[in-house]
C-alpha cells in the first residue's frame, strides 16, 4: 500500500480532515483549506477528493483550477463558465458586479458546478475569498447554486459568513506522523517497541514533514543502523539541507531512545529488584541513601553487585544497562548495537 494511501485513506484524523471537507461541499457549502506550509500528497489529496464529490452528485460539474500569480477572480470564471453570448450580457460594474451576474446568470455552468480551485501561488487570495463570499451571499440554502473549495496558504478568513473554513494544522498532530510510521512498519517482524523506537526516529529526524518521515519509516529496520546514508538520501529526494544532518541524526537517535529505551531500562530495572529481592535485601544500603533495594538506580544496583560479587552472570549486562542509561541522561545517544541488546534482553528477562 503506498504511503499517501495510508495518510488519506486509512489513518483517524487525515482521513477525517478529508470527509469533514468533502462533506462540506456535498452540504452546499464553499470551503476553503488552508495549512501553514503545504499539504502532503496535496495532489492525491484533491483527487480523492474529486473522486467523492463526482461520485456523491453526478449532476454537478466538478473541476480543479490550479491559480498562480494574480489573476482576477471574477474574470477568470466569467471566462470558464459562461460562453462570449452570454458575457456579452454583461454591462459593466455600474449595473452589478460580476459576482452578482454569475449568481443570476440562467446560461453560466457555474450554478451547477463544485469549482477546486489551488490558490495557493496565487498574489491575491483576498480577492478570490472575497469573490467566492460575494458570489454565495446571492443564494438561499435551499438554492441550487455553485460551490467552491479553495485551497491556500494560511489565511485571515475571519468575519466571512458563506465560507466554511478547514485548518489542516488544526487537525492534524505529530502523533498522525507517528502512526503513519507505526502502520508501515505493521509487517515488519520485531517487537511493538522496536517499531516505536523507529518510528520516533523518523518523526524526529522528519520534523513536521509528513512525506519525509513516511519514506524512513519504509526503510524500516535499516534506518537505525544505516541513518546517515539513508536519512542524506531522502533529505536529497526531498530538497532538504543535508548541511547539519549529523547533528540532526545525534538529536533524533537520543530523542528516541528517551521515549523507548529509557523506559525499557526502568522496567529492567524494576524487574530485576523484584526477582532478585530476596538476595538484594541482605546487604546494607546506607551507602547508596536509600530507604529499600527498590528505590536503588540501575547505576547502584550495579555497584551492589559488583562490590558482593552476586549475580556475577548478569553484571556485564547490568554493566551495559548502566553505560547506557549514563549516555541517555548526559544527552549521548547509545550505538545502536547495544541497543538492540538492551531491547531484547530487558524486555525477555529473566530468559527462560
Amino acid at each position: 500500500m503506498r504511503i499517501e494511501e495510508i495518510w488519506w485513506k486509512h489513518l483517524t484524523n487525515p482521513s477525517g480532515f478529508a470527509e469533514s471537507i468533502i462533506d462540506s461541499v456535498l452540504d452546499g457549502m464553499s470551503s476553503a483549506v488552508i495549512y501553514k506550509k503545504d499539504i502532503p500528497w496535496k495532489e492525491d489529496f484533491i483527487q480523492n477528493i474529486l473522486f467523492e464529490i463526482e461520485r456523491e452528485s453526478p449532476n454537478m460539474k466538478t473541476d480543479i483550477h490550479r491559480i498562480s500569480g494574480y489573476v482576477e477572480p471574477d474574470e477568470y470564471i466569467m471566462h470558464r463558465y459562461c460562453g462570449e453570448k452570454e458575457r456579452s450580457l454583461y454591462w459593466g460594474p455600474r449595473d452589478h458586479s460580476k459576482a452578482k451576474f454569475l449568481s443570476k446568470s440562467s446560461r453560466s455552468t457555474l450554478n451547477k458546478s463544485n469549482v477546486i480551485i489551488d490558490i495557493t501561488d496565487a498574489d491575491n487570495t483576498d480577492e478570490w475569498i472575497d469573490f467566492v463570499e460575494e458570489y454565495t451571499s446571492y443564494f438561499s440554502d435551499e438554492e441550487e447554486h455553485g460551490v467552491f473549495l479553495l485551497l491556500m496558504h494560511d489565511t485571515d478568513i475571519s468575519g466571512i459568513s458563506n465560507i466554511r473554513c478547514f485548518d489542516y494544522d488544526k487537525y492534524i498532530h505529530d502523533f498522525d506522523v507517528f502512526m503513519l510510521c507505526m502502520t508501515i512498519l505493521a509487517s515488519q517482524n520485531c517487537s511493538i517497541q522496536k517499531k516505536q523506537y523507529i518510528s520516533e526516529i523518523a518523526v524526529s529526524l522528519a520534523k513536521d514533514n509528513v512525506v519525509v518521515a513516511g519514506q524512513l519509516a519504509e526503510y524500516k529496520g535499516s534506518l537505525p543502523v544505516n541513518i546517515s546514508r539513508i536519512a542524506e538520501k531522502v533529505f536529497k529526494e526531498n530538497g532538504l539541507s543535508c548541511d547539519d544532518i549529523a547533528v540532526q541524526i545525534k538529536t533524533a537517535l537520543w530523542e528516541a531512545q528517551v521515549k523507548i529505551l529509557f523506559p525499557i531500562i526502568e522496567q529492567f530495572r524494576s524487574k530485576f529488584i523484584e526477582i532478585n529481592y530476596d538476595k538484594l535485601r541482605r546487604y546494607k544500603l546506607d551507602a547508596y541513601k536509600a530507604n529499600n533495594v527498590f528505590e536503588l538506580e540501575i547505576g547502584q544496583l550495579y555497584h551492589l553487585c559488583y562490590s558482593h560479587g552476586i549475580f556475577k552472570k548478569e553484571l556485564n549486562f547490568l554493566e551495559k544497562v548502566r553505560n547506557a542509561r549514563n549516555s541517555l541522561a548526559h544527552l549521548e545517544f547509545v550505538p545502536q548495537g547495544d541497543v538492540d541488546i538492551l531491547m531484547s534482553k530487558c524486555l525477555s528477562y529473566p530468559e527462560e
